[in-house]
């Protein structure tokens, strides 16, 4: 089964309004640890169920390097959760499927305008239970024979493994392969954090189920409020900080300007 999002340019950075943005004044000094949520909605129907949302928020722990306006984020994952609404699916990302996504970097810079500092984190793409020679432009495999399937979260089964419950009938392992790609696109605020769009893209297939029904095909498609596709960096000093992202993310979602 293959499901695709396909992200589109998200124009105006409507989630951020002009008067939360820092005037361009001092350049900001980003340098240190951070959290780091953004939040991904797409749109899917379901045989028998209809439409329904599913928002990807992930959460992040992100440690900054700047010099001058270059700045480098080296990324550490926290959490990933799929929320539907309404809430007839029901997917479990397992702490296992975390642990095997390796931490990264990606670039990003600072750009003074007349409304405020700008931020901007280029593409970052990433594979996840697969090899790719070519990740940006490599057909993703779509059985669990292809040579270039791994058991990433080494569970005894190929790609990844997740766990969908549909309506409280139908339930299982899927096991997948999958490709993001995500750049931030934001502000620095007044209160120093930093929010803005995210534009993604994101292409899956599963190549494994535990119960043949759940390889069923649907479509999903990018949530067309472009103010839903939003990230948020804020400051964290904490011997847990994790733990204390994933305690705060109501808060820390509900304090997202927009």
């Amino acid at each position: 089964m293959r499901n695709r999002v396909v992200g589109i340019l998200l124009l105006g950075l409507a989630c951020v309004s002009m008067p939360f943005r820092a005037s361009a004044s001092a350049l900001p000094d980003l340098s240190g640890l951070w959290v780091l949520v953004e939040v991904m909605p797409a749109l899917i129907d379901l045989p028998l169920i209809g439409r329904i949302e599913l928002a990807t928020v992930v959460g992040l722990l992100v440690d900054i390097e700047q010099q001058g306006r270059g700045l480098l984020l080296r990324r550490t994952y926290c959490f990933q959760d799929v929320r539907a609404t309404p809430p007839l699916v029901t997917t479990i990302i397992p702490d296992r499927f975390i642990a095997a996504l390796p931490p990264d970097s990606v670039t990003a810079w600072l750009e003074e305008t007349a409304g405020g500092w700008r931020f901007v984190q280029d593409a970052c793409v990433e594979i996840r239970g697969a090899r790719l020679a070519d990740p940006e432009r490599e057909a993703l495999p779509t059985h669990a024979l292809d040579p270039r399937v791994f058991d990433q979260d080494r569970d005894g089964q190929p790609g990844l493994t997740i766990r969908v419950l549909v309506a409280g009938l139908l339930g299982g392992d899927l096991y997948i392969v999958n490709r993001t790609c995500a750049r931030l696109d934001g502000w620095v605020l007044e209160d120093s954090s930093v929010a803005g769009a995210v534009i993604w893209s994101s292409e899956q297939n599963v190549i494994g189920a535990c119960d043949p029904l759940l390889r069923s095909s649907f479509e999903y498609v990018l949530h067309p409020d472009s103010s839903r596709h939003f990230f948020l960096l804020r400051r964290i000093d904490e011997p847990d900080p994790c733990r204390v992202i994933r305690d705060s993310l109501e808060r820390l979602l509900g304090s997202a300007p927009g």
